[in-house]
């Protein structure tokens, strides 16, 4: 990537927790008036796309856009020239997670490595250093992001984030509501999992995360055929609805999915993988109005992380632009370290190495229902799962849509699935998701067409967030 070079630097220390780090940013561009011309424009709505296109950006937000011709160009604004190359809005992952690394110190549950890695030391750590994080999901071109569940301090990100100029939009769920008593992930301090034991309990968690700003209030696993549980999420639902929140979902089962549905459930963060969808799912997913995520390499993404740790290959990191941070580069290249640790019984050592990377990647049934949900007219979005060992942040988007694609998804919607969809999961439709008059100025400019091939979306030249180009530290 030929990211352009800019010579401010600007130190942001905001919000209520302890951030460090600095990022590089052309500072005018937020002030002055900024015009890209000559481009081939897709603006995330669909449809054709503009040839010749100009766009103009002034403080931050799209004055005007359209075909040369449609916008005057103030003078002194500065030009980008882009003929040749291709405009579309910055994308959206709508399932990730601040709070894990991308590897098995933050999933003590995956594997424990608590003796090397001290997880609640991981933790802190998350909580106070996200902008490496920041600048992985700019440099992959994904100018919002979606954590979907979390300790509760990720909240806090939406202000910070916000308030950033070389950050991707924040959307965060905080702790998740579950059947499940704890988790080796929970600190006796901040809890990621709450457990719905009773009514109350539900109904307070929906208030409290309400009220420290939360947007959305996810469900891990619901204990569909429990009715005296449902009555509990039934009850939770209801305060969600009265306090102006959405209600999140995983549900990786037929049944599961739709008792959320039932509950109003607005986003389901994971694929239905056990049996193929039926009528009843996608009427409910209609009537809501529900966003589809399927997230469709987050599960092999650990076993691939497993096999680095098992010491049977090296974790393969595509990152030709340099998006992954130094800390989770060296968390994946000295994963084998850990290849004598209890977690690799003859049987489990048995499983991975016949993990085909090639021809496994990918769950046929959620790839199935990922055409029936798009070809019944559900709304998808594209989310990574981000976080998770094996699922890095930032560059997984692209393996994440080029999976989507192979299951069938035209390259052409895949662009609206990773940008409007997006913004629309997050709430935040009004203010970017699609490139138009008034809204924020998040584009990418790239040097190969995406309609063609979404693989094209790593050609990426620049990336701009809230009008100011982003460029590498």
């Amino acid at each position: 990537m030929s990211l352009k070079k800019f010579t401010s630097i600007l130190f942001v220390l905001l919000s209520v927790i302890s951030f460090s780090g600095c990022i590089q940013f052309n500072e005018s561009s937020t002030s002055q008036t900024v015009a890209i011309t000559g481009a081939t424009l897709f603006d995330g709505n669909g449809g054709e796309p503009v040839t010749q296109s100009v766009v103009v950006v002034s403080g931050g937000v799209i004055d005007c856009i359209g075909a040369e011709g449609d916008c005057y160009i103030p003078t002194g604004a500065e030009v980008v020239d882009a003929s040749g190359q291709f405009i579309m809005p910055g994308m959206i992952d709508v399932h990730m997670h601040f709070f894990q690394t991308g590897f098995f110190d933050s999933r003590p549950d995956g594997m424990d490595l608590n003796d090397t890695y001290p997880f609640p030391e991981v933790a802190a750590y998350q909580q106070k250093n996200p902008e490496r994080y920041y600048e992985s999901y700019l440099c992959s071109g994904v100018t919002g992001v979606y954590d979907v569940g979390g300790a509760s301090w990720s909240i806090a990100f939406q202000d910070h984030a916000e308030n950033h100029p070389m950050a991707p939009h924040v959307a965060a769920a905080g702790p998740l509501i579950t059947p499940a008593q704890g988790a080796p992930f929970d600190l006796p301090s901040d809890k990621v999992l709450v457990p719905l034991n009773t009514v109350d309990d539900g109904i307070k968690t929906v208030q409290y995360l309400s009220e420290l700003g939360s947007t959305g209030i996810k469900f891990w696993q619901l204990d569909a055929g429990d009715e005296a549980f449902m009555s509990r999420v039934e009850a939770a639902a209801e305060e969600i609805e009265r306090r102006g929140n959405q209600m999140i979902a995983h549900a990786t089962t037929l049944e599961q999915a739709k008792a959320a549905l039932r509950n109003n459930t607005k986003l389901l963060v994971h694929s239905v993988s056990d049996t193929e969808v039926d009528n009843e799912f996608i009427e409910l997913a209609l009537a809501n109005g529900t966003v589809y995520n399927p997230t469709l390499i987050v599960s092999s993404g650990y076993l691939l992380a497993y096999r680095a740790a098992a010491g049977i290959e090296p974790f393969e990191i595509v990152d030709p632009n340099g998006c992954v941070d130094d800390k989770t580069r060296e968390l994946m290249e000295t994963a084998s370290q850990f290849s004598d640790n209890p977690r690799f019984t003859d049987g489990f050592l048995n499983r991975i190495r016949n993990f085909d990377p090639e021809t496994n990647r990918v769950n046929e049934i959620d790839e199935i229902n990922l055409m029936k949900v798009y070809e019944a007219g559900i709304p998808v979005a594209v989310g990574t799962d981000a976080g998770n060992p094996g699922t890095l942040h930032g560059i997984s988007i692209f393996d994440e849509l080029e999976a989507m694609q192979d299951a069938g998804i035209p390259a052409e919607d895949l662009i609206v699935m990773a940008t409007k969809n997006g913004a629309q999961a997050m709430r935040r439709l009004d203010d970017f998701g699609t490139l138009e008059e008034g809204k924020l100025a998040n584009l990418l400019i790239l040097n190969q067409d995406p309609s063609e091939d979404i693989s094209n979306m790593r050609s990426i030249k620049e990336v701009m967030v809230k009008g100011a180009f982003f460029s590498e530290k």
